[in-house]
Formats: structure tokens, C-alpha cells, sequence
């Protein structure tokens, strides 16, 4: 018994000094892991430096709210910050404007601003800078953001970092309209002509060379994340097949394109490619003169039979996001639960045939389309093929966009293949309302009663549930209407060379959205 009970004891203690050892180890590689996630996590945090090379063309000014063109209205968001931003979303959400409020009966809201944003001077932005701003925008010959102060009646300093705005109607867009660049007024009101821009945005100006670069440098005093990359050089091209030459040939690092044929080279130098929602909105009407049209059945015939998957990847080669509502589904206001007109051939038939029961004859359709768009031509004579097997029969007219418009304006066709261009704050009155029926761009002549008084409940919402509400019924009703068969939301791409790390989230208002993530990789 002494014999076992000693080599007992000897277990016991050699499974203690193993257990300990084991827990000892096992400890040890939880502290290295983690000495070594940690190590990690700052080797990975990226360093301010490097350049990032961009294109755009010659600005005929520094001053954005006098900027008339797109493309330069793009980098001078570099160098000057928004008063509201519109989000991934298409959502206005803060900037320089803490928070706003808008008045029960939407004819005023009243703002209030950060109080830490300084100009790339040194200086505080004030509401006097927001009224100077809104000041030039409304004394301008020409602008980007004349539309934006359209309705507003007047506007006053509260005190330094409030203000208010009176408009001359009730309109839910006001914070949509809020969106533009604010400059101050301690500069530009002292000056005859500014030659150098000064901004409270992420990068600061630094030097121009005409019809050569503008070099910009990062503001790392910027109120938000002011991120890494150290220098943006915008390279002056002569036009857009220059710029994309320039970057086919890596003169430039950077470029903004709806052109799918970019591909073609992009993925020879192993681009990166960023994709970029738009408010191109492409759709199939209807004539509401043609008598079987008039017949909601024959338009959900012609729903089911358009193939939205296939148009997507043989005809957008993927970039665009498919629509059941003229609502963009990335839209904080889209309507997500709407049931959707899958393609289905065989529902589409029957359809058919509930209406035209025992005629022999195949109905005769005129489809108009605009030839040069090429998207639209293919899926003219797909829709075509699938109508045709159906009970239909369809003859594509084809013409060029001047005798196309021509067309649509004087309700020529029977089916539209067409698209719209929206603004980020969605108003639908001119497609669907029915006093535009005859006078106005719903060219099919919808006329609804329910439509309209939907149509105005979703411009006379100024909280936003109560804005999220009505467009959700408004979408509803159009779905079940079916005055458009809704197809897609176009995407525009954005190309990058390697040595850009990061996700960029462009915009099509905000190209450089998400810049602040992304940083350049410095070779040593």
C-alpha cells in the first residue's frame, strides 16, 4: 500500500505540473495572439503619405457656388464642405450643419451649426459664412445650386451658430435643398477676384498651374477624419477621351466613367474597379391611348416578360441595380417588401388570353426606342421576341434622339422603352400626376385620382416617418397601377490604380465618398 501510494502521488503530481504547464502554454498563446493582433493592428494603420493622381478639366473658377460644371464640382468638394450631405442612402444627414429642423407645415427650417469647424485659415465658420453663401448662390448669373434656394422667401442669422430659412411654399425637399458647398465670407467678400480657394474641407489648396494640375494637400486638422492620403494632384485633360488615355497609359491613378468598354483595358492593368449608384433611371411605359393597354392585365403581361436578371448581366454587364419602383432600392425611402414582377412567361400568356379570349388576331404593338442607346436596343428586340411568342405583335421603331423625343412628346407609340434622370430627393409628379398628362412629361397619359393625391401627400410630409410612410404607399399604388414597368438604376464605375488601398463609396454626387478610408501604397 505505501509502494502505491507513493507512485499514486507521483501521478497526482506529475498531472498537476502537466495541467499547469498546459494552462501556462495555453496562456502564453493567447497573450502572443493577442501581442500579435495588437502588433498588427498598428502595422496595419495607414501612415499619411503619397499622391493620388486625378483628372479633371480646366475650372473656369475656384468658387463652387459660381461653378457651373459637374466635373470640377467634383474636386472643389475636396477643398469645401457641404452644409448637409446626402448619404449612401440618398439621405441627407449632418455636415457642417449639426442638426435642422423643419417646421410642421414645411415652410421654414431652422439650422444649427457645428461649432469647431475652422477654414483652412484658422478661422471659425459661422452662420454669417452660411448667409453670405446662400447670399452668392442667389446673386449669381449661373450656378449648380440656383435650384437648391428656388423656393426660399428669406433667410437670417439667429446667433453665431444658428440660422433660419423662410421659403415661399411647403415643400418636403428642404433638406435635400440644404445640400451645398458654404465658403467664407471673411475671404471672398474682401476680394475683387480670389484666385486661390479657401474651403473647410478635407484638403486645402495648394497651387494651380493653368491648363496643367491644382495640387491639393490634406487637412489634417479637418473637423472629421481627415484620413491618409497626403497630396491629390488633379492633371488638367482637354476632354474625357484624353483622360482615358491618360489613364490607360498611368499618367493617372484615378477615373469616373459610365463607359462600359472601359473594361476592356481596366482589367488589362488590374485596375480596381468601384462601382457608383446613379439617379439614371431606366423603365418601359405605357400609352394609355391604346385601347388593350388601357386593360391593367395586358400591362402585367408585358411586366412578366421582361427578363430583369438577364437584361442585368448580358445587356448592363452588372452594373446597375435592378427596379421594381421608381424608388432607387438603395433609397432609405424604397419600399423593400414590394412584391415583384418576376419574369414568367407563362403568367404573362395567360394574361393575354383572359383579355383577348377568343380573337384570332396577334395585337399590334409599336415599340419606340432611341437607337444610339445600345442597353435599350438590345432589350427592345428581347422584350419584342418574348412579346411576340405571347400573342402580341411588335415592331420596334428605331430612331435617332431627336426624332425620338420628337415622338414621345407628341405620344407617338404604344410602348416606351425610356429613362429619366432624377434628382436625390425623388418627386414623381411630372410622370405620374394627371394634370401632366396633357401639358406636361407624363407622355403616356396616366391618370389616376388616387395617384395624385398620393403624389402630393409625399411633398406635403416634412418629419421623416411621415415621409417614409407616404412614399411607401405611393409605391404601393404605382406598383399595382403599373403605369411603368420599372427596369433599373444604372451604375457609373470608378477605375483606380493598385497602389489605392481602401474602399472607396463613390457618389455620383460624391465621387471621393469614403476617401478618408483609403490611402496609398508608398513604395520604399
Amino acid at each position: 500500500m505505501k509502494y502505491n501510494f507513493k507512485k499514486l502521488f507521483k501521478y497526482i503530481l506529475l498531472l498537476i505540473i502537466f495541467s499547469l504547464v498546459f494552462v501556462g502554454c495555453n496562456n502564453d498563446g493567447k497573450t502572443n495572439k493577442q501581442d500579435k493582433e495588437k502588433s498588427t493592428s498598428k502595422t496595419n494603420v495607414s501612415k499619411i503619405g503619397g499622391e493620388l493622381i486625378i483628372g479633371t478639366k480646366a475650372p473656369e473658377t475656384f468658387n463652387p457656388l459660381l461653378n457651373i460644371d459637374e466635373d470640377t464640382d467634383q474636386v472643389l468638394k475636396l477643398i469645401y464642405d457641404t452644409l448637409v450631405n446626402i448619404d449612401e442612402n440618398i439621405k441627407p444627414v449632418p455636415n457642417i450643419a449639426e442638426s435642422w429642423k423643419v417646421n410642421d407645415i414645411g415652410t421654414a427650417v431652422n439650422i444649427k451649426l457645428r461649432n469647431d469647424v475652422i477654414w483652412h485659415d484658422g478661422q471659425k465658420l459661422t452662420a454669417e459664412d452660411v448667409i453670405y453663401s446662400m447670399d452668392t448662390i442667389r446673386n449669381a448669373t449661373a450656378s449648380l445650386y440656383k435650384k437648391n434656394l428656388r423656393n426660399v422667401m428669406s433667410y437670417a442669422v439667429i446667433d453665431e451658430y444658428n440660422l433660419k430659412i423662410v421659403y415661399n411654399k411647403p415643400a418636403a425637399d428642404i433638406p435635400y435643398t440644404l445640400c451645398f458647398p458654404i465658403i467664407p465670407k471673411h475671404y471672398y467678400d474682401t476680394k475683387e477676384v480670389v484666385i486661390n480657394p479657401l474651403g473647410s474641407g478635407r484638403y486645402k489648396f495648394t497651387s494651380y498651374e493653368a491648363q496643367k494640375q491644382i495640387i491639393l494637400e490634406l487637412n489634417e486638422k479637418y473637423i472629421n477624419n481627415a484620413g491618409y492620403i497626403k497630396k491629390i494632384t488633379a492633371k488638367i485633360m482637354k476632354d474625357k477621351t484624353v483622360e482615358e488615355e491618360a489613364f490607360k497609359q498611368n499618367q493617372i491613378d484615378f477615373i469616373y466613367t459610365d463607359k462600359l468598354n472601359m473594361q476592356k483595358y481596366a482589367s488589362d492593368k488590374k485596375s480596381r474597379q468601384f462601382t457608383s449608384l446613379t439617379m439614371y433611371y431606366d423603365f418601359v411605359g405605357f400609352n394609355f391611348n391604346n385601347q388593350y393597354l388601357k386593360d391593367k392585365k395586358m400591362r402585367q403581361a408585358v411586366a412578366y416578360s421582361i427578363n430583369k436578371n438577364e437584361y442585368l448581366d448580358k445587356y448592363y454587364l452588372g452594373f446597375a441595380d435592378i427596379a421594381d419602383t421608381p424608388v432607387h432600392p438603395k433609397s432609405w425611402l424604397y419600399l423593400k417588401d414590394v412584391v415583384k414582377y418576376n419574369y414568367d412567361k407563362g403568367r404573362a400568356e395567360k394574361l393575354v388570353t383572359e383579355v383577348l379570349k377568343d380573337k384570332k388576331d396577334k395585337v399590334k404593338l409599336r415599340l419606340l426606342v432611341n437607337e444610339e442607346n445600345y442597353q435599350r436596343m438590345n432589350i427592345a428586340n428581347s422584350l419584342k421576341s418574348e412579346l411576340d411568342s405571347i400573342g402580341f405583335d411588335v415592331v420596334v421603331e428605331k430612331y435617332k434622339i431627336d426624332e425620338y423625343m420628337q415622338k414621345v412628346d407628341a405620344g407617338n407609340f404604344d410602348i416606351l422603352l425610356g429613362g429619366w434622370k432624377f434628382s436625390k430627393f425623388q418627386d414623381f409628379t411630372f410622370m405620374f400626376n394627371s394634370e401632366e398628362a396633357d401639358v406636361g412629361k407624363n407622355y403616356g397619359g396616366y391618370k389616376d385620382a388616387q395617384t395624385d393625391l398620393l403624389l402630393e401627400k409625399t411633398f406635403l410630409s416634412f418629419q421623416e416617418e411621415d415621409m417614409r410612410v407616404a412614399y411607401k404607399e405611393l409605391q404601393k399604388h404605382i406598383h399595382d397601377e403599373l403605369p411603368y414597368v420599372s427596369i433599373a438604376f444604372r451604375k457609373n464605375i470608378i477605375y483606380t490604380n493598385p497602389k489605392l488601398k481602401g474602399e472607396l463609396k463613390p457618389l455620383e454626387w460624391n465621387i471621393f465618398n469614403n476617401i478618408e478610408e483609403c490611402s496609398i501604397d508608398v513604395i520604399k
